[in-house]
């Protein structure tokens, strides 16, 4: 609709509340609020480094080195996220966003358990494993985020990322980090990374299978909308002309 004029493509744009409550009736969303609520890896940011001290050993200063090779492993996710996502949807256009998502969450879960619940004795061997940590979970957003566009219409695409990132993977955060500590004392932070990081991620991917279901027919859905608008949009242009 990029060519229609800025007032008829505003007149789609007014968001009103019971359009922001819409978004939670559309499946593909529900369920991907569901997996924000199960990334269990946003605890590796908050906790690694204690996790090291803790568990292993390392003097904070020693542990403190993983940081960066996470933080470079999730530069270098983001943009693999990118290509593999492109790469995936010109595969399968039904499907490929949705099993390179999946992945991302197995891919974590398997790297985190071999990088957490082993003691390497060295520090440089950890920091390989928080790249790959770091990597696994910077292929995310270069994913999540095309499919909630492609699921929403334009005009609710803000409303859909404020309640996806700025409430549920904010809570979901607040959650775990205060879970992690209260169990950590209790459990200990091997435990609590085992069942957090590992388990409950392959316990996400496992969710985002029932994307297979619902993704193709939430984009066939807004595709529909957006071609019905622009029908409408040609039509009153094409009717304005007659009368004029």
């Amino acid at each position: 609709m990029a060519d229609l004029d800025a007032a008829t493509r505003e007149a789609h744009g007014k968001l009103t509340w019971a359009k922001a409550l819409s978004l939670v009736r559309i499946p593909s969303f529900a369920i991907l609020l569901v997996s924000r609520l199960l990334s269990g890896h946003l605890l590796v940011g908050t906790f690694g480094v204690v996790f090291l001290v803790d568990v292993y050993g390392f003097s904070t200063a020693v542990a403190s080195i993983v940081l960066l090779p996470f933080g470079v492993g999730y530069f270098l996710g983001n943009l693999l996220g990118g290509f593999l996502g492109d790469a995936a949807e010109r595969r399968s256009p039904r499907h490929g966003l949705v099993a390179v998502l999946q992945g991302a969450q197995f891919a974590f879960a398997i790297v985190t358990f071999l990088g957490t619940q082993f003691d390497y004795g060295d520090i440089a061997l950890f920091g390989l494993f928080f790249a790959l940590m770091g990597a696994a979970q910077g292929v995310n957003p270069g994913i999540n985020r095309p499919i909630v566009m492609a699921i929403t219409p334009p005009e609710l695409r803000g409303a859909a990322f404020a309640i996806y990132i700025s409430i549920f993977e904010a809570v979901g955060w607040a959650v775990f980090s205060l879970g992690a500590g209260f169990l950590g004392d209790q459990l200990g932070l091997k435990t609590v990374f085992l069942w957090v990081l590992v388990v409950l991620m392959l316990v996400n991917g496992a969710v985002l299978s029932l994307l297979y279901r619902t993704y193709a027919s939430d984009v066939e859905r807004v595709q529909r909308e957006l071609d019905a608008r622009r029908a409408a949009a040609l039509h009153g242009q094409v009717a304005d002309e007659g009368i004029g």
